[in-house]
């Protein structure tokens, strides 16, 4: 398993398009779960098993997608 660093940029239904933290691509996440709670700015923790499409955004399907809060 992957995992990555990211911020959301937009969120719908069970799909979120994030830019990775690490090297500044826009990547559209897929999951099997709603992702009603993710704003624009939160910053997330996403496992993955590595595999991602040569498509434009790139996209991949997440095994878990984790908010960062600050407190």
């Amino acid at each position: 398993m992957i995992t990555m660093l990211a911020t959301v940029v937009q969120a719908w239904g069970s799909q979120v398009l994030v830019t990775d933290n690490a090297n500044g691509q826009e990547i559209l996440v897929l999951t099997n779960n709603s992702t009603s709670n993710l704003v624009a700015g939160d910053q997330v923790r996403i496992v993955h098993n590595g595999v991602m499409t040569a498509s434009i955004p790139p996209q991949l399907n997440a095994q878990s997608i984790c908010v960062l809060r600050v407190y």
